[in-house]
């Protein structure tokens, strides 16, 4: 739900956004970053955000925390809300304030960590976390104590063949997101797990509220399998040149490779 002492800095920013009426939407990894070579996005994605920055909503939608995108949002500039945490929050991308949050039920939290207990080598990272402490290869659930409301866990590094394993055992969990996505480190994958209503497609759902944009009005760019859920919120749907199967074949439109700056290639052709 939105947090109360939200209102007046959203009114604010809504006030000066009344002439957008138009919101691009697009995934950070693999879309706007050349993850993990390159940490943060081109000087040339940059310019293209800024020459639509007063025409278009431009929102990340990202997998990553709080504390581990913000350096990509404060390169992009960006002033219009982003979704983080795989869509369990909604920030402000200038100060990482809290606009809409979607957490999971403390009983399903308790199953979830029961099951990754059970699973060899696993490790997993929750709530908000750092680049470093993702790249570190995250902690053990056995010494996890979970404390407080829990809105994402994410259990990373869990090699590809094994992945599929793994969403089986936690599918018998109610009331749960679980999604795959592209890791940070080859051949392997990592799993986002969150509320049944807090996945991208939820909190795009929100974020269209917020900044008052139809769908039919809102452009979705990634590349990720969890970004087959961002599709479902948009009305125009492209991927990347780098996108999974998956997501090419629900896309309106494929564009050029993340190592070629699709992306910023793509905004360049659009109306300031």
């Amino acid at each position: 739900m939105l947090k109360e002492s939200s209102f007046l800095a959203l009114f604010v920013w809504y006030t000066a956004a009344m002439s957008k009426h138009k919101a691009i939407i697009f995934d950070v990894d693999g879309t706007a970053v050349d993850s993990p070579s390159r940490e943060l996005p081109s000087e040339r994605l940059a310019a293209a955000v800024r020459s639509l920055g007063s025409t278009y909503y431009l929102s990340a939608a990202t997998g990553r925390s709080w504390s581990w995108v913000k350096g990509v949002l404060e390169c992009l500039e960006l002033e219009d809300p982003c979704i983080v945490a795989a869509g369990t929050q909604i920030c402000n991308p200038k100060t990482g304030e809290t606009l809409w949050e979607c957490d999971m039920d403390s009983e399903d939290t308790d199953a979830v960590m029961a099951i990754l207990r059970t699973i060899p080598g696993c490790r997993l990272l929750y709530n908000d976390y750092s680049g470093d402490e993702y790249y570190s290869g995250g902690v053990s659930p056995d010494q996890i104590v979970l404390t407080g409301p829990v809105h994402f866990i994410n259990c990373i590094f869990i090699p590809s063949h094994a992945a599929a394993g793994v969403i089986e055992k936690l599918a018998v969990v109610e009331n749960l997101a679980i999604t795959m996505a592209v890791s940070q480190k080859e051949n392997y994958k990592d799993i986002l797990i969150t509320s049944k209503l807090a996945t991208k497609e939820h909190a795009v759902a929100e974020l269209l509220k917020l900044i008052d944009v139809e769908k039919k009005d809102a452009v979705g760019v990634g590349d990720g399998h969890n970004d087959v859920e961002l599709f479902r919120a948009v009305g125009r749907k492209v991927a990347m040149g780098n996108a999974v199967s998956e997501l090419k074949e629900a896309a309106d439109e494929v564009i050029g490779d993340i190592n070629q700056d699709g992306f910023a290639k793509f905004l360049e052709g659009l109306d300031s």
